[in-house]
């Protein structure tokens, strides 16, 4: 009977750049082990985000750069022209809860703002920017990307 692939339900991280990871941790000198300590990972799973056999959670990847004493910018990338709105949460090491709790919207809504199946007011708009520090109309921008990507391309 031939095997069925299971669909990973958790999202790629867009950007993510394994070998920018890599070369840093080489850089100052530390074992993946010891990175993967200072994290709270297993050496294994951290071994895996080096090598883009997984992707790491944004906020393991947070602690990461901060172990690793850089932003997580340098770690993520994504071309300002093609970001969407959850790339904008991700260069500031957010998970969706604790931009909700900053925001003051549930996650499930700010889940929906990234996916492009809630409508964007000015005024929430306007609070994710400030929270994000970006700009407004970035926000804006990154969350008609979202809405207008083409079919089948995940947010």
């Amino acid at each position: 009977m031939p095997t069925r692939e299971v669909p990973s339900l958790r999202r790629r991280l867009r950007g993510f750049a394994p070998e920018r990871l890599r070369a840093r941790r080489l850089a100052v000198g530390l074992s993946g082990a010891e990175v993967a300590r200072l994290v709270g990972v297993a050496s294994s799973t951290y071994s895996q985000w080096e090598r883009g056999q997984s992707h790491p959670r944004i906020d393991s990847l947070a602690r990461c750069a901060e172990e690793l004493g850089r932003p997580i910018s340098d770690f993520v990338f994504v071309v300002e022209e093609e970001e969407y709105l959850g790339d904008l949460r991700t260069s500031r090491g957010l998970t969706q809860g604790a931009l909700a709790n900053e925001v003051g919207v549930s996650p499930q809504y700010i889940g929906a703002l990234e996916r492009g199946q809630s409508r964007l007011s000015d005024s929430t708009a306007s609070k994710i920017a400030e929270v994000l520090q970006y700009p407004a109309p970035r926000v804006a921008a990154a969350y008609e990307r979202v809405r207008s990507r083409p079919r089948g391309e995940p947010a």
